[in-house]
């Protein structure tokens, strides 16, 4: 090779990885900062999340839950959960609904079908801030938002999301990334948001486990249907948004009973 022609490939060599130094590993180690910052940003999210979700009932709330334990008892529930519904649509617990969320709902099923509510559209958009931080342009928090009430219906079809990662892609490129794209055609800042959509993703979906375990306890300690009445007075915004992701009550309750497949054990290879 003749020399000019050596001095210019190694003077590319050169360029190249002076390049690598100068953007790549920066880059590199913003990523890694970030990954840090949003996992103890989600420590705190899940921990604070838990604690609400096990709060126990007020002294009002068991007032409210003694009354729906009343109508259990002149209500035929031999049909099985489904007619719960039915107790959940009395006067009392609509009240209750109407009290927190200030809508009027004719019954428990209308209450399914208007899922998000306005309330819990306003608790997931806290939810995303507190993952994701309150930097965000309001139409971006929108777009997280939006896919946050996707990937939670998601999350309750699957048992492990990591294991379904074309699905999820999907999921991201219809929901978010595209979405996000038609408000910033370069996507500005793309590696801060690989991350967060990676990350997030996942720990959205952790919201449902939260909530599921937590119910689930109280199924086992209380029986089931005062242990789903427990759980409808304790979150009933939560509880309703989970409820209308399946066909019928009996359906989530199947769900929230069904524990995690353990995982295979690997065997040691013998010498």
């Amino acid at each position: 090779m003749k020399r000019p022609a050596c001095l210019i490939i190694i003077g590319i060599g050169v360029v190249l990885l002076v390049a690598g130094v100068v953007f790549v590993v920066p880059w590199f180690t913003k990523m890694f900062d970030e990954m840090e910052q949003i996992s103890e940003q989600h420590y705190q999210y899940i921990h604070a999340l838990e604690g609400a979700a096990r709060e126990p009932l007020t002294e009002a709330q068991e007032e409210l839950l003694s009354l729906l334990l009343e109508d259990i008892d002149g209500t035929d529930t031999s049909e099985g959960q489904n007619d719960l519904e039915a107790v959940l649509s009395s006067e009392f617990y609509l009240a209750y609904l109407k009290d927190r969320d200030g809508e009027d709902y004719a019954d428990y099923p209308a209450y399914i079908a208007a899922m998000p509510t306005a309330s819990m559209k306003t608790v997931a958009l806290s939810r995303v801030k507190a993952i994701l931080g309150s930097d965000k342009e309001d139409e971006e928090l929108e777009i997280w938002t939006n896919y946050y009430f996707k990937l939670r219906e998601w999350g309750t079809t699957v048992e492990d999301p990591i294991s379904n990662t074309g699905e999820l892609q999907e999921l991201q490129e219809t929901y978010l990334i595209e979405p996000l794209m038609v408000g910033d055609s370069e996507i500005s800042g793309m590696h801060t948001k690989i991350v967060q959509i990676g990350m997030s993703s996942i720990f959205m979906i952790e919201d449902n486990n939260v909530f599921k375990n937590v119910w689930r306890e109280r199924l086992e300690a209380d029986g089931e249907q005062e242990g789903l009445l427990r759980c409808a007075i304790a979150s009933p915004g939560e509880f309703g948004l989970m409820r209308s992701f399946f066909a019928d009550m009996r359906a989530f309750q199947e769900w929230i009973l069904r524990l995690p497949e353990p995982e295979e054990e690997t065997e040691e290879p013998s010498e």
